[in-house]
């Protein structure tokens, strides 16, 4: 196929998925092909993830090989996923880690992470907690909230280490603090035990868990309606909790379909309804006939 056949060919692509992309995105993706032909490597990877979009993943990783090969680490790093989850070339973990490697000492901090990941769960490499833990430090000196998460559960319960609370604490802490919905639900859940050497401080454990509740993290909202059910730490509001528990079950949470059922049935600051409640505990039995639930 000639290269003007191939460029009609993309550009029919293009139209078939135009749905995507606006008119001037269209006239841009057009321009990046353009550039990858000529070897502009941020073409080439700008190309590979329009190719990606309009699901022509094998045509995606020649790019990122021609990327890869002159020494991008943002390449590497994208042609490491393809590899990983089989997404246009055959899964292939090895190479995956080996890319992710190459990446990594480039300088490249989520490339670190998941290299951190696959010597922490032995993928295409032998279990290294030791190298898990240098990849982890790296990739959170450059702000990968994830590897900071990471690094706090394995301070925490020493894998790799001994144990340290507080650097598990901070750990979590700075995570949390860059916005990761787990580190911050992790921290509601360290100040309202009185865990890692934390004194006990509810204030401050819903503060966290309103965080992570604003972007819908299922534990938190849970939690936060517990708490104001049982009226820990805060007055009891069982208007509150409902609203908090009706937030946890739509995003598929079976307690809190019972523990709306249980507000209703005793009319904790609501009325007493035993329709709604029995329309709730049925919610809660269809869940759990599904097995779709959690707790």
């Amino acid at each position: 196929m000639s290269l003007m056949e191939k460029h009609e060919e993309f550009k029919q692509r293009l139209q078939d998925y135009r749905h995507l992309f606006t008119e001037e995105q269209l006239i841009e993706a057009n321009n990046i092909y353009h550039r990858a032909l000529r070897r502009d490597v941020e073409a080439m990877i700008e190309l590979a993830y329009v190719y990606k979009l309009i699901e022509e993943f094998e045509l995606a990783v020649y790019w990122l090989k021609e990327a890869s090969e002159k020494g991008s680490s943002d390449a590497q790093y994208e042609l490491a996923n393809c590899y990983f989850e089989g997404l246009g070339v055959k899964e292939d973990v090895k190479k995956a880690f080996n890319l992710y490697k190459k990446a990594a000492k480039n300088g490249h901090a989520d490339a670190a992470n998941n290299l951190a990941d696959m010597y922490l769960n032995g993928e295409g490499v032998s279990v290294n907690t030791k190298e898990a833990i240098y990849w982890f430090e790296v990739a959170a000196k450059a702000n990968v909230v994830e590897a900071m998460f990471t690094l706090g559960i394995m301070y925490e319960q020493g894998i790799g280490t001994k144990p340290d609370e507080e650097k598990a604490f901070q750990y979590y802490l700075q995570s949390a603090e860059g916005g990761y919905l787990d580190a911050q639900y992790r921290v509601g859940s360290i100040y309202l035990d009185g865990l890692l050497g934390k004194e006990k401080d509810v204030s401050k454990a819903i503060e966290w868990f309103e965080k992570a509740a604003e972007f819908h993290h299922i534990d938190s909202i849970y939690n936060l309606g517990f708490l104001y059910e049982n009226g820990i730490g805060v007055a009891r509001n069982g208007r509150k909790a409902l609203y908090y528990y009706k937030r946890a079950s739509l995003l598929g949470d079976y307690q809190a379909k019972l523990n709306i059922a249980f507000i209703y049935e005793n009319g904790i600051d609501v009325e007493k309804n035993a329709k709604r409640a029995a329309h709730w505990r049925e919610l809660a039995m269809q869940q759990m006939q599904n097995g779709d639930y959690s707790f």
